[in-house]
């Protein structure tokens, strides 16, 4: 039972660093969450309203900086829920802090199936893991040309995530019958990638798929879109493309690119179960991102989303008891304005499906799975 008139609701987010962007964005979405839960009365336990307070540090982007928040925000601040920071590394940190206090995490940032491969059970997957990110795209690069079967891979070699992705796609690729006829792994401080550009356009792949840091994916696209012979590459995946900064370091250089998409505000839940519909989630989004001088970027829209869940299994419950909200939220199964909620045994999401949008006129627009499709793809590259 709680006798205190707040819940405190903590985080660890990349404020500074290589993640400061999604860090920032991410702080920016729960906070809102709070601010919506607390204009509207806070939130009942024990049949007593209580205010939201979101309690958060800056972790740097590092590893032990999250491990540290995460104990920080466990056994001193004694948060009532907690939720992860940004990115698959940083999460799979907090998540060993974490399960060791039997504290359950609400993952909101965090796509690596590591996560949810080392018995962890006291944790909670709110986007679909990496692994899942790219299924669709050499479907796609068939569905635009039957004949497609050479693909090409160019990955940075640190950090799960890219791993993680190139393996799911590939795996789905291979059963195809495609073969990857080129593959680069470079390292984390290389950005020189005309080079790269230049044999690929020899190699004439039918799919091409890039997965690095935002710099480096911003950097090898615009080797690609300057080629002059780009026509030759069948469909350029890059993992960022969908995010603000692509489109705006790149300009009109970022048309024709594809990527994945955790959550668009143009795919509209008009109806949800839980929480607000699209339009409005995009409506206080937008005044989040406004305020904070910001992007709408999936990792805000991704914290917005697990503080409903959250709120959700806090209600159906009426506890703020960890074990009950784990099994409050492993029985769920139903919609926000981010898509489907359903987790497996492991906590890991399986209910929703990420899509992938293709870059067009300066604008965003989802080219997969089919029945979400909203314009037909351009191709080739």
């Amino acid at each position: 039972m709680t006798t205190s008139t707040e819940i405190k609701a903590g985080i660890s987010a990349s404020l500074t660093g290589q993640f400061a962007t999604q860090g920032r964005q991410a702080l920016a979405g729960l906070t809102m969450w709070s601010e919506v839960v607390n204009a509207q009365g806070g939130l009942a336990v024990d049949g007593q309203s209580h205010r939201i307070n979101i309690v958060h540090y800056d972790d740097a982007s590092l590893a032990e900086g999250a491990q540290r928040n995460t104990e920080r925000l466990i056994t001193q601040d004694s948060v009532d829920l907690l939720f992860g920071p940004y990115s698959a590394g940083l999460t799979s940190a907090a998540t060993e802090i974490s399960e060791g206090h039997g504290k359950l995490l609400w993952n909101h940032g965090g796509a690596g199936d590591a996560i949810y491969a080392r018995d962890h059970r006291m944790v909670v997957g709110i986007l679909t893991p990496a692994d899942e990110y790219l299924v669709g795209a050499p479907e796609l690069a068939r569905q635009v040309n039957p004949e497609a079967s050479k693909l090409a891979v160019v990955r940075v070699d640190t950090g799960a995530f890219p791993r993680i992705v190139v393996r799911g796609a590939e795996t789905v690729a291979h059963q195809m019958g495609f073969t990857t006829d080129f593959e680069l792994r470079y390292r984390s401080s290389q950005t020189q990638f005309r080079e790269i550009a230049r044999h690929l356009a020899e190699l004439k792949p039918d799919l091409v798929i890039g997965v690095g840091r935002i710099r480096h994916d911003v950097i090898k696209a615009h080797a690609l879109a300057s080629l002059a012979n780009r026509s030759n590459i069948g469909l350029a995946v890059v993992v960022a493309s969908p995010i603000a900064v692509f489109g705006d370091q790149l300009g009109p250089l970022a048309d024709g690119f594809i990527g994945p998409s955790q959550w668009e505000p143009s795919l509209v839940v008009s109806d949800p179960d839980v929480g607000p519909s699209s339009a409005v989630a995009s409506r206080i989004l937008g005044a989040a991102a406004e305020a904070s001088n910001l992007a709408v970027d999936y990792p805000m829209a991704q914290a917005f989303a697990a503080g409903f869940i959250a709120q959700r299994c806090v209600t159906d419950t009426g506890s703020l008891d960890d074990a009950e909200l784990r099994a409050a939220a492993g029985a769920l199964d139903v919609t926000t304005f981010y898509g489907r909620f359903r987790i497996d045994e492991t906590g890991r999401q399986v209910g929703r499906q990420v899509s992938l949008v293709q870059r067009q006129d300066g604008e965003k627009v989802v080219v997969w799975p089919p029945e979400q499709a909203q314009a037909e793809v351009r191709y080739p590259f």
